[in-house]
Order: structure tokens, then C-alpha cells, then sequence
């Protein structure tokens, strides 16, 4: 809200951008949906960027895992392959961060101690 604040006191974007550490076309969409509804335009939605990985690709990524897991047995998935694998099956190149929300969200976990990703129990 304090990108919100900044913009009805008349400073410009490219200052609201720099101050608060984002860039600024992410200042530029907050300043559409405050024009088109108000304030509260900016809780309803989503803020971020668009996904590069809609869910059925997501679906067939963790199908590809799954079996993996059976396949490679004590050999656990690294965020790199992961990631290599969501760049073949989705033709979609992810970061670390972003190989790593996605598998969060579909209910993987990482377990550590040499355990690797697994998949949540009722996640």
C-alpha cells in the first residue's frame, strides 16, 4: 500500500520503482488498477508476474516426476533437473527460485538430510 500512497502524492513511477525496490512496470500496472478501481484494485488479483507454466503443464511435469522417482530409486531430483525437465516437457526455461515455487506448489516438499523433494502427504 505504501506504492499506492506514494502515487496519490503525485511522485512519478520511475521514484515509486526506486524506492520501493521493484521495477518499474510492476509501478505502472499497481497505477492502472488504482485509476480503474481504487486502492483496493490492488488486493483483488494477482500483482505478480503471469505464470510461464499454465497447471496442465505443471500436471504433466509432476506425472514425469513421479515416475522418475520409481525409475531412479534411491537417486533423489535436484532444482536442476527439475528444472531441465520442465524446459523439455513445457518448453519453458524457469530460475531456481522459480523450479522451486512451482514444486511448492504442486505440494512437493523439500525434505533435506538426503531425502530430496517428496511429495506431501494430502498436498
Amino acid at each position: 500500500m505504501e506504492g499506492a500512497r506514494l502515487l496519490r502524492e503525485g511522485v512519478r513511477q520511475a521514484e515509486v520503482a526506486r524506492r520501493l525496490g521493484v521495477r518499474r512496470q510492476s509501478v505502472s500496472e499497481w497505477s492502472k488498477k488504482i485509476r480503474r478501481g481504487g486502492v483496493w484494485a490492488l488486493k483483488a488479483g494477482n500483482l505478480g508476474r503471469p505464470r510461464k507454466l499454465h497447471a496442465e503443464q505443471f500436471k504433466r511435469v509432476e506425472k514425469q516426476l513421479e515416475r522418475g522417482a520409481k525409475v531412479r530409486g534411491a537417486r533423489k531430483w535436484t532444482v536442476r533437473e527439475v528444472g531441465e525437465l520442465i524446459e523439455r516437457g513445457g518448453r519453458v526455461r524457469l530460475s531456481a527460485g522459480g523450479v522451486w515455487g512451482g514444486l511448492r506448489e504442486m505440494g512437493w516438499k523439500w525434505m533435506g538430510g538426503g531425502t530430496g523433494w517428496r511429495r506431501e502427504i494430502g498436498g
